[in-house]
């Protein structure tokens, strides 16, 4: 009887045992994701990659400071990793990944602080694809890119040169399958070693037998909401199959009958949808595949907005993108409402001396809107919030200065202007935006033979307690 008693509770033990290595087992195949940061000390640019295990084809979903990556910004997400552009400042970062009913989620906190010393621009740039499957249309986004020349790059040649005055974006048709190294690169007299950033391109192979394959879009008459689309298959008269997708779920796949079910009827709610469309055809039988992004305002219009720097040191501009008469905007610095509910922008200036207890200053800002619309009553929009960084105010002269010709001769004498210690300032001149001399003190007048045509003076003046400098311009024409 003994040896049955410890027969079973060997047993037991022995059950017991295979139960915990299985919840062990178990337990450490359970799905997890984790945030890996990459950073350039002193960069706003920020690079995170989600790490993914038990958890391969789930849809990713990224939100910065509790609000969703969408619209253009998806453009900033490739594979796992999401490239982001930061304002200085503390700034929470999500990723939740979901699989059927299985939901993860990771998070981490960032304090972002800016070198403002490091004279080397802090590169980024944006990259979509563009129509077809094999071309990109890349955009630059950087601060001070409307001074900085910059370059792009494609697996270390350069492919297209930029000045500060054109469009900042170029567009590339990458003929071969691969993965590229796409490169934005700028120098500066303060900068010569140059900076650079760089994304990874994966092309695809696209069978050449494919047809080319978009569609046109249209809102159906009489709806808000309902889109109409057509496909446009060129170069096969065959047809197999037809896939309509929207963000990547497929809603309508259908056998192509003389063109009968080239149509898409899709209602959307608010929100940024991904819609493509797939065609299958005898020679092309993994199909070619074309997508748009549309947006859907609904009730609530889009709460982003941007900002703009004024003349002033200190004075700030934020313009909403939405323009209706019904739309209420409300505008808070630091929690506090500030701007006129009736206008999609306001203007302040941070370093005036402000009324009441209205906030200002040198310092960080977090600048926010919400909307009110009908059907939309405050607090149903998202709240869109930017961090702005106010600095001290230069202490600049105001320039003036006066020309006088010399003789009938096609030159002049420049004067600059009197103001508190001219006479120990360097007066930088340039035509044209070209360097051309330096000149000291009132009496020592800045002097320059011009060709006839039409050209603009400035003067350029640092000093101890202007040292970004001021400059001053004014334009001549010199007749034939």
């Amino acid at each position: 009887m003994k040896k049955l008693s410890f027969w079973f509770i060997s047993m037991f033990i022995l059950m017991l045992g295979f139960t915990s290595c299985e919840q062990t087992e178990e337990f450490d195949n359970e799905p997890q994701v984790e945030i890996v940061v990459d950073n350039k000390e002193g960069s706003a640019v920020y690079s995170f990659e989600a790490k993914t295990s038990g958890m391969e084809g789930a849809e990713l979903i990224w939100t910065v400071n509790g609000n969703v990556i969408d619209g253009d910004n998806q453009n900033d997400i490739i594979n796992q990793i999401l490239d982001y552009l930061f304002e200085s400042g503390t700034h929470t970062i999500c990723v939740k990944l979901i699989k059927g009913d299985l939901v993860r989620e990771a998070c981490v906190e960032i304090d972002v602080e800016v070198d403002e010393n490091d004279p080397c621009p802090d590169l980024f740039f944006k990259a979509r694809q563009y129509e077809e499957p094999n071309t990109y249309k890349f955009f630059a986004d950087f601060r001070g890119i409307e001074e900085i020349g910059y370059g792009w790059y494609i697996n270390g040649e350069l492919v297209e040169d930029s000045s500060p005055d054109e469009r900042n974006y170029f567009i590339y048709d990458f003929k071969e399958p691969g993965v590229y190294e796409v490169c934005i690169k700028a120098e500066t007299p303060d900068c010569p070693e140059g900076a650079s950033y760089c994304k990874e391109i994966v092309v695809e192979e696209v069978n050449s037998a494919c047809p080319e394959v978009a569609f046109e879009k249209e809102l159906e008459a009489g709806s808000d909401s309902v889109y109409i689309f057509e496909a446009i298959i060129e170069g096969a008269d065959n047809v197999t199959e037809i896939h309509w997708f929207v963000n990547d779920d497929l809603v309508e796949n259908a056998t192509d009958q003389q063109g009968g079910n080239r149509i898409l009827r899709y209602q959307f709610e608010q929100g940024v949808y991904k819609v493509c469309i797939q065609v299958i055809t005898p020679d092309c039988p993994e199909g070619v595949k074309y997508c748009k992004e549309i947006r859907i305002e609904g009730d609530c219009p889009n709460t982003a907005f941007r900002v703009e720097e004024g003349n002033g040191e200190g004075l700030y501009t934020f313009i909403s993108s939405v323009e209706r008469d019904d739309v209420l905007f409300y505008w808070y610095i630091n929690g506090q409402l500030v701007g006129d509910a009736g206008s999609n922008y306001f203007e302040y200036d941070f370093l005036l001396d402000q009324s009441g207890n209205l906030p200002g200053g040198p310092g960080d800002y977090e600048i926010c809107l919400q909307i009110e619309a009908p059907n939309c009553p405050i607090g149903n929009s998202e709240e869109f919030c930017k961090i702005i960084t106010v600095k001290e105010a230069n202490q600049c002269p105001e320039l003036s200065f006066e020309l006088e010709q010399d003789g009938d001769n096609p030159a002049y004498y420049f004067y600059p202007g009197n103001f508190e210690g001219v006479e120990d300032v360097s007066s930088e001149w340039f035509v044209n935006g070209d360097y051309v001399g330096s000149s000291t003190g009132m009496q020592d007048p800045f002097y320059y033979q011009f060709n006839p045509g039409t050209y603009e003076i400035c003067l350029m003046i640092e000093t101890p307690d202007c040292p970004n400098g001021v400059k001053l311009c004014q334009e001549i024409m010199i007749p034939e």
